[in-house]
Formats: structure tokens, sequence, C-alpha cells
């Protein structure tokens, strides 16, 4: 095998493994994580696992872990009528006490918890969605939006870390087309897309996206990294997209819809599939169906 193709070879393996990592710290990060046991689950050691983590994310492990649960926690204070008490929001989400959580929180955020979610107050986002529905160029009609029950979902996919707006992120989806273009995976294909972070709370450069399509069952997985995006109920809103404005239909569905809706967001990815495909018509216009996980509690 070349020397290059081997390199090219060898950081595109890293680079899959750094991801299942990823998945792994998305699934437990409420619990009491080693490093060892977060480098096993890639099948690395965790002397090599360290350096080639920092490598793939520009963070430790460390602080990829505390900002995933910081991040977390300013989403949940920003929840239209939340009376969640912030000593259980810092333990549920692993700090070992509320008082290592709110000096994290200020010096992440420059805010205290508290004052944090009074920035974000029901009051603030009535006032910000009307001021959305009038200036801001959305959709001033009813918004269509169903509750539904969707089952577990086996996604193949590519993960692309920066900004959303990143050229890059196109040529990953097209990454995951050829591979689904080369594999059987039925007659339907299906593509979706995981936007894992808020782009109001996270920087751009530490932002991460799941180029995804839809697996019939793992057997027919080669060379790719899989995960399942897990049952339950989500707000389904279908939206004509132009421009690549894929934000303001999630915007729509966080300060307009949710607050009136007597839902809460819930933990669960939230995801995009896509019905048709901007990039081959010719005005640009995509039709999406935007999925935002929710709860009763």
């Amino acid at each position: 095998m070349p020397e290059a193709k081997m390199e090219v070879d060898n950081r595109t393996e890293y680079d899959r493994r750094i991801c299942r990592a990823i998945d792994y710290i998305h699934s437990h990060f409420r619990e009491e994580m080693t490093i060892d046991t977060i480098a096993k689950s890639a099948a690395f050691s965790k002397f090599h696992f360290q350096r080639l983590f920092r490598a793939t994310t520009g963070e430790s492990v460390a602080e990829f872990v505390r900002r995933l649960r910081l991040e977390t926690a300013a989403r949940r204070l920003r929840v239209p009528h939340s009376d969640l008490d912030i000593t259980t929001l810092a333990l549920e989400l692993g700090f070992s006490s509320s008082q290592n959580f709110a000096k994290a929180f200020k010096n992440f955020f420059g805010v205290s918890a508290s004052d944090y979610r009074t920035m974000s107050s029901p009051g603030s986002f009535v006032a910000k969605s009307r001021e959305l529905q009038k200036g801001s160029g959305f959709d001033s009609r009813p918004l269509n939006v169903s509750v539904l029950q969707i089952p577990e979902q086996l996604v193949a996919y590519k993960r692309h870390f920066g900004s959303y707006s990143d050229r890059r992120l196109e040529r990953t989806f097209e990454e995951v087309s050829h591979w689904a273009d080369a594999n059987t995976i039925g007659n339907e294909v299906i593509f979706l897309g995981i936007p894992w972070d808020d782009i109001e709370i996270t920087e751009d450069s530490r932002c991460q996206f799941d180029c995804c399509v839809v697996v019939p069952d793992a057997s027919v997985i080669r060379s790719i990294n899989t995960q399942s995006i897990p049952a339950g109920a989500y707000a389904v809103m279908r939206k004509e997209i132009v421009q690549h404005d894929f934000e303001s239909p999630w915007d729509e569905l966080m300060q307009i819809w949710l607050p009136c809706s007597g839902l809460f967001p819930d933990d669960r990815p939230r995801f995009e599939r896509y019905l048709t495909d901007g990039s081959n018509d010719p005005e640009g216009k995509w039709l999406v169906e935007f999925c935002l996980p929710v709860s009763t509690r």
C-alpha cells in the first residue's frame, strides 16, 4: 500500500474511533467517567487516546466533558416555564456539588446560572417570539407541528467538526451519500442530520454535526460508524428551506411553538430529515422535517 494512502486510511480510522468515544461521552456524560473507560470504548490506550482526542476536537477529554455538561445545563435553563432546581440540575449533570457547578458555570458563561435563567425567562422568550414573528423574515402563518412517536432509527454517519455554515459539512454529506451508493441499504434512502449543538451557546469551532443515512440493520455496515437515534416523542415540523437557512425553523420550534405547547425539550438528539435535496433543485429549495425530542416532565 502506498505510504500516502496508508496515512489517509490511518487518519480515517482514528477519526472513526474518536467519534465512537464522543458517542460514548454523549451517552454517559451525566455519570462519572474515567479516561480509561472512554478510551476503551474506542479501543485506544489511555496515553495515545488523549493526544488523538485533542488533535481531533481541539479540547482535552476533561474540557470536552465539562463543556458538554455546562452547555446542557444552559439549554435546560433556557427552557420557558422551567422550574428545575439548579442544585438538582447540577447533580443530574454529574457535578459533585452545586458549589462546583456554580463556579464552573460562571467561569464558562460569565454569569451565574440563576442570572442566566432570568435572562432566558418566559417573559423574554415571549418578547423575543413576537419580535421574531414581526421582523425576522419568519413565516407568519401558524406553525404546522405534530407530536409523533418515532421508533428507534439505526444510522450510519460521518461527523463534521466546526461551523454548520462551513462548506466542509456539505462535503461530509457527499461522502455519506457515496457510501450509501456503494452499499445495499434498501430501496428508500433516508438522509438525516443531527446538529448536536446550539449555535447560540456553543462557539462555531466546537460544534458537531452528524451526516447520517438510515440503515436497516448492522449487517450492511462497512468502514463507517453507526449510532441509534432513540425512540420517543418528537415535535415534527415540515418546512421548505431556501438559501440553506436551517436555523430559523429550530428557532421557531424552540421560541414560538414550544412555550405554548406545555411540553419540554428532551435530552435525546434533535434531527433533520431531508425529504428533498436542495442541491438538485433549480431554486435551491429543500423540504425538511425538523424533529425536536420532547417530554412532559
